[in-house]
């Protein structure tokens, strides 16, 4: 078993300029509750660093790398979700829609991708998650 310790990327004190950039994405986005859990607990625990890492490259350097808005980069991860079958993600998703300016007819639109490229089955179980999660709006 290796030794962690001294590695940076999983002990650092501080926050990295990615990671507070991560942390302020995922927060507008999911929810500030959202990322308070995801760094809830000890930072040494098995995982911790996992969500330092998850925030400071899928946050931090893939949304907030400018190119695509939010609304066109949620697009694009809802029918990846919705594709890969990743129903708990694609839900939390459909949740931070109210936050990124997706429409309910570009939710629909999403799917409908979905089921002709990559099928029928992934766009009903999209549609059925997306239903149930605009229902508690």
């Amino acid at each position: 078993m290796s030794d962690h310790t001294n590695d940076p990327a999983a002990t650092g004190p501080q926050d990295s300029e990615m990671l507070t950039r991560g942390k302020q994405k995922r927060a507008q986005l999911m929810g500030q509750e959202f990322v308070d859990r995801a760094f809830a607990g000890d930072p040494q625990a098995f995982g911790a660093d996992f969500q330092r890492f998850l925030t400071e490259y899928a946050w931090g350097a893939v949304w907030g790398r400018g190119g695509l808005s939010d609304r066109e980069r949620h697009m694009v991860t809802l029918g990846i979700l919705a594709a890969l079958g990743r129903d708990r993600e694609f839900e939390g998703h459909v949740r931070a829609t109210a936050s990124s300016g997706v429409s309910e007819r570009d939710l629909s639109d999403v799917l409908h991708q979905v089921a002709i490229y990559a099928g029928v089955p992934a766009a009903l179980s999209g549609f059925r998650l997306a239903g149930a999660v605009l229902a508690e709006r």
